[in-house]
């Protein structure tokens, strides 16, 4: 199967990362390299050799007495003797001379251990030590000249002094204490080794905002909603709430995590901060809740595409939105305050307002229409409230889908109607970070046959699967016949389970720190400083080094 890509406002950042291969393949094709270079060229391959010699020890060493190194994967380690090998034998041919590259060589060692480890003036003595020390063993176990051996460590000197001065320019950008240059080093850190020390950045920067939770519960279904986006990416913030809850409660329950409205501005800043959460989820969840009444169920389609799906409960509204075929990604949080507000003031009710993340949406963000469908969807609400409410029935199964996207193959059913047989809801949830497009309604038009009543499918938007991988921000869930097949026995095996009786409501407000206005600073910060990195960075290792090293080495007395 095809993977979607989503277009996301960072998805052209990911396609420069890549990933090695297993250490074991990228020895062989070490091996078979450094054959074509003695073949190639004989004797004079010997000083490449040492070159790749000396780079192997000097970088093990490294792994081996620098504390939290990213070097400690032995496939780093060869990934980066071999880079800088072939970088010395292309600049070896333009520049005339071995020597003039290996100290060259220095550029690219320092912009690549200091990038991923951080920038420290210790950590320079890795890139000089490589592009000095094969220089001055080759010197002293040859007749080349002793003056060499001072110039390749001065010259090495020189060029990594360079590397400073170009962090020191992206490092002027900043957001709090922290500047870009920092900050991508934190991110690759985690991206490579699932690091969190970019939580004490977030920390620093975001701030105290009301978290709204809510737990719906009726037999083995449990049903939470929090007002929180699950981000930013891979093992930080709050993207791991959804894997805690399921950790929690999936042996009594079939849990489903809402989205609720909001983007990153509504992540937790770290895991320690999420900690704060757990206790009062738990109370949640344990408490007997109160009891909800079913007035009945509604849909409406505006003609810019929403579709809102709602269930009408006596002291509940839940509203289901999403955007078929133009997508849904992330709606601003103000809809939500504006709504809840609205609703308290019509209905005397609480309000859940779930983005179903559905369809992967192609272009920019687009809440034209909105507006205007939420408030037709609580004058559909009062309409259905004038019903008398009976008691709700609830049940739900888990299925496993094995499909691209579907976090850990979770994905649960659940139904409600009323007592009377009113105004069946069919709820298909799928763990993961979206839909491709089409997915949802591929999914509608096989369970038409299968169930008679109101059915939407929704993701919680978790981005466990965000920034982990390389070229992809993420993956979203995508359907094979497999798991359509599955989900359509799903549903022949919800239908035939019994209901339990009622459903039972608990709520909060809990005060935690999020990343609100830092998480679009952090956005403006990668659009303005990508460009400049990279240009900086390619001038700096192809060009402005090797030219320096050749300058150097024409004014070195040797």
């Amino acid at each position: 199967m095809k993977l979607y890509r989503p277009k996301s406002v960072v998805s052209k950042y990911y396609t420069v990362l890549f990933s090695l291969p297993h250490w074991k393949v990228l020895a062989a094709v070490i091996v078979v390299f450094l054959v074509a270079i003695v073949v190639l060229m004989g004797q004079g391959s010997l000083p490449f050799l040492t070159y790749f010699a000396v780079s192997l020890l000097v970088l093990y060493v490294y792994s081996r007495l620098s504390k939290g190194t990213v070097f400690w994967k032995p496939k780093r380690v060869l990934g980066l003797s071999l880079t800088a090998l072939i970088y010395v034998l292309i600049y070896a041919w333009l520049l005339g001379g071995w020597v003039v590259a290996a100290v060259a060589s220095a550029s690219l060692l320092s912009v690549v251990v200091l990038s991923l480890d951080g920038t420290k003036l210790v950590r320079y003595t890795v890139p000089v030590a490589i592009s000095s020390i094969p220089v001055s063993l080759y010197t002293v176990l040859t007749t080349l000249k002793k003056g060499l051996i001072a110039y390749a460590l001065v010259g090495a000197v020189v060029v990594a002094a360079l590397d400073y001065v170009v962090y020191r320019v992206i490092n002027r950008r900043r957001i709090g204490g922290y500047g870009a240059a920092d900050i991508g080093t934190l991110f690759l850190r985690n991206w490579l080794d699932r690091d969190k020390s970019i939580e004490e950045f977030f920390e620093s920067v975001g701030s105290p905002r009301d978290v709204d939770l809510a737990v719906l519960k009726s037999g083995d279904t449990l049903l939470v909603y929090t007002s929180l986006h699950y981000g930013p990416f891979s093992n930080v913030g709050s993207s791991l709430l959804p894997e805690e809850l399921e950790k929690a409660f999936s042996g009594n329950y079939n849990v489903i995590v809402f989205h609720g409205f909001g983007s990153h501005d509504r992540d937790v800043v770290s895991t320690r901060e999420l900690a704060k959460l757990r206790p009062h989820l738990v109370k949640l969840v344990n408490e007997e809740g109160e009891s909800l009444l079913y007035h009945g169920a509604f849909e409406i389609t505006t003609s810019e595409k929403w579709r809102v799906l709602g269930l009408v409960f006596d002291k509940l509204l839940l509203l289901m939105v999403s955007r078929p075929h133009v997508g849904i990604d992330d709606l601003p949080y103000s809809f939500s305050l504006k709504l809840k507000d609205l609703v308290l003031r019509k209905m005397n009710s609480n309000l859940l307002l779930v983005e179903s993340h559905n369809w992967e949406r192609a272009g920019k963000v687009d809440t034209s229409g909105l507006e205007d469908a939420l408030v037709k969807a609580v004058e559909a609400a009062l309409e259905t409230r004038k019903r008398d409410p009976t008691w709700p029935m609830v049940r739900s199964i888990s299925v496993n889908v094995k499909a691209p996207g579907v976090v850990k193959g979770v994905a649960r059913i659940v139904e409600i109607r009323g007592s009377d047989g009113r105004d069946p809801v069919l709820m298909v949830f799928f763990r993961g970070n979206n839909m491709a497009p089409g997915s949802r309604d591929r999914l509608l038009n096989a369970l038409e046959g299968e169930y008679n009543g109101l059915i939407e499918v929704l993701t919680n938007d978790e981005h466990t699967e965000t920034g982990v991988r390389a070229h992809i921000t993420y993956i979203p869930v995508h359907l094979t016949d497999e798991a359509i097949l599955r989900l359509k026995d799903g549903v022949k095996r919800l239908v035939s389970k019994p209901f339990s009786r009622g459903l039972y409501m608990t709520t909060s407000t809990v005060k935690l720190r999020l990343l609100n206005n830092a998480a679009y600073e952090l956005v403006y910060l990668l659009k303005k400083s990508y460009l400049e990195t990279t240009v900086l960075l390619l001038f700096y290792v192809f060009l402005l080094s090797p030219l320096l090293s050749r300058i150097l080495f024409t004014l070195f007395p040797v």
